[in-house]
């Protein structure tokens, strides 16, 4: 007889995996229709990388993702600055205005 709170499961050839199984046959869950969705158990027995392991993988795949950049050139970068500090100033002198204007009619209003 069964527990009633276990996951009953079967190990494959590989003594490092386990998959979960129902306990009437194999029928697909209504989420992943048995298109390879593999369930994360406690069960499973993965090899578990170590902390050197992880940084040297993480350092290869910035790398890998840095030759993929398209940089842009100075002659872009100049043109984009350029519009940057003509919009601020135009965005400066409007807030600016709008502020002396504002002020002048809460004096009106005030005295």
């Amino acid at each position: 007889m069964r527990s009633a709170g276990r996951i009953p499961y079967i190990k494959s050839q590989n003594k490092k995996e386990c998959r979960p199984v129902a306990l009437i046959g194999r029928a697909p869950d209504s989420k992943s229709g048995c298109w390879g969705f593999e369930s994360l158990l406690a069960c499973q027995f993965g090899r578990q990388m170590d902390k050197l392991e992880i940084v040297k993988r993480f350092f290869k795949e910035v790398r890998a993702e840095l030759v993929k950049v398209t940089w842009v050139g100075r002659k872009e970068v100049m043109s984009g600055t350029v519009a940057v500090l003509v919009l601020s100033a135009f965005i400066a002198l409007f807030l600016s205005l709008v502020d002396a204007g504002l002020s002048t009619l809460v004096r009106l209003v005030l005295s």
